[in-house]
Parts: C-alpha cells; sequence; structure tokens
C-alpha cells in the first residue's frame, strides 16, 4: 500500500504544480474566495494519501485577532494544521527551499523568519501583526523548532510581542487571542505508539526530509491528534514573556495528557 500511496502522492503533488499553485497565487493577488479553499483541500489531500488520520478536539477557538501557539514535532505538523483551516504560519527561512512544503509556503504567503538574525524579529513581528488585521490566523510553533515528540521545548517569547505591535497599531483593538495547541501523533497501524515509536516518527535534529516521507508512509495509518487549550487574552497590559510563559505551560499539560491517554 505504501507504494500505491506513493505513486497517488506524486500524481497529486504533480497536479498542485502544474495547476493549484498557478491558480492559488492569482486567486491571492486578486483577493478571491478561492484562495481560502485551495491550501486546506491540497492538505486534507496530501494528508490522506501520507496516511494520516487527524482529529482536532478541545476548546473552541477564541475570537480573532487569533494567534494560534503550538509545540512542533514533524514537518507534517504544517499540513495537519493547515486541514483546518488557512493559516498564515511562521516559519524558518530554509523551508522556503523544501521541495514539497516550500512551494506550499510560498503560495501561502508564509511568514519567513531568518533564525540566526535577530535583527530580523521586528519585521517578522510586524508582518504578522498585518495578517491577524486582515482576519489570518497565526500559526507559530512557540518552540522555534521541532523536538523529538516526548516533550514540549522552551518556548521564545520573541514572537509573541507580535500581539503587542497589534494593538499599538491599532488602538480599537482590546485584545489578542493567544490559542495554546499541541499535536501529537498517536498511533500507527492501529497500534498505541510507545516512547520509541513517537521518536522514530517525529521529524527533527538533522533528519533529511525524503527518507522520513517514505517512513510515514510505510506506518500508516497514522492517528495525529490536535488538542487546543483554554484561549487567552493579550491585552495592553500583558507582558509577553509572561504570556509565552503561560501559553508554554498549557501546551505542555495538554501534550503530556495526549501521551498519557
Amino acid at each position: 500500500m505504501a507504494y500505491v500511496r506513493t505513486f497517488f502522492l506524486l500524481l497529486a503533488l504533480c497536479g498542485f504544480y502544474v495547476i493549484g499553485v498557478p491558480v492559488q497565487r492569482l486567486a491571492r493577488r486578486r483577493g478571491w474566495a478561492l484562495a481560502r479553499l485551495i491550501p486546506p483541500f491540497f492538505a486534507r489531500t496530501i494528508c490522506v494519501l501520507l496516511g494520516l488520520r487527524i482529529r482536532f478536539e478541545g476548546e473552541d477557538l477564541g475570537p480573532k485577532p487569533r494567534m494560534i501557539v503550538s509545540n512542533h514535532v514533524s514537518w507534517s505538523d504544517i499540513l495537519v494544521y493547515a486541514s483546518l483551516e488557512t493559516p498564515c504560519f511562521v516559519a524558518k527561512s530554509e523551508v522556503a527551499e523544501w521541495p514539497l512544503l516550500g512551494t506550499f509556503a510560498r503560495v501561502q504567503d508564509t511568514i519567513f523568519v531568518r533564525r540566526d538574525n535577530r535583527a530580523d524579529v521586528p519585521r517578522v513581528n510586524a508582518a504578522m501583526a498585518e495578517k491577524m488585521m486582515q482576519g489570518e490566523d497565526i500559526l507559530l510553533f512557540g518552540e522555534g523548532t521541532s523536538s523529538d515528540g516526548e516533550g514540549v521545548l522552551s518556548f521564545k517569547p520573541s514572537h509573541f510581542a507580535a500581539a503587542r505591535d497589534l494593538l499599538r497599531l491599532y488602538p480599537a483593538v482590546t485584545s489578542v487571542t493567544v490559542q495554546p495547541a499541541a499535536i501529537a501523533y498517536t498511533s500507527a497501524k492501529g497500534k498505541k505508539l510507545d516512547a520509541a515509536g513517537r521518536r522514530r516518527l517525529a521529524w527533527f535534529g538533522d533528519a533529511e526530509l525524503a527518507p522520513h516521507i517514505w517512513l510515514l508512509l510505510k506506518s500508516a495509518p497514522v492517528e495525529c491528534v490536535v488538542h487546543f487549550g483554554a484561549p487567552l487574552a493579550f491585552c495592553a497590559e500583558s507582558e509577553r514573556k509572561a504570556i509565552a510563559l503561560e501559553t508554554e505551560r498549557r501546551v505542555r499539560e495538554l501534550a503530556e495528557a495526549q501521551l498519557a491517554f
């Protein structure tokens, strides 16, 4: 079955490159509603072909403007979240060059950040604030990198300042929603994953992309659960480091509850 899924995955990618990419670029340029429909359709299609079974649960999303803050386990996290709606991702600049997600990220107008250049943070935060004011959700991986799936790394507070910048630029807005979310890959081929299994399916460190895609295809079906926690309100008097710490605490609790289930 892995070979069959691979064939259809390649077919779908070819169709996306030939048809989906130019149509999506045109739709975004013209402001068509179609621009919000193509990415989740593409993401859901690829998730199905990869053998990912996705379940969203937990709290309702808070009001916009909204920033969803999640832990990060694998490159496939992007497709999982994109299958729900069309958030604007904040991603490291290297993602733009990836063969699969790079094209998807570029046509989604992803905000790319140069991780090795702190001077780039104000530009990124300003872009995040503008996207949220345009009605788009921002998806921020709070750890700034992917983990081995066994825990949540410390959150970096720098990009939480985007909420503060938004409130300063738009005084009529009283708060920005910070929505904690935890993602976990919980089972493969109908069996619950143990610590070793979760680490095997995680994509982190210097792992190569192509072998991991093949591993995911061979492990299907893989169940992926996203649990949304209670939203926080980032107000004018809020302190970004405190909000980052509280969001990290809530995401860690959600992730631990998923792994203990």
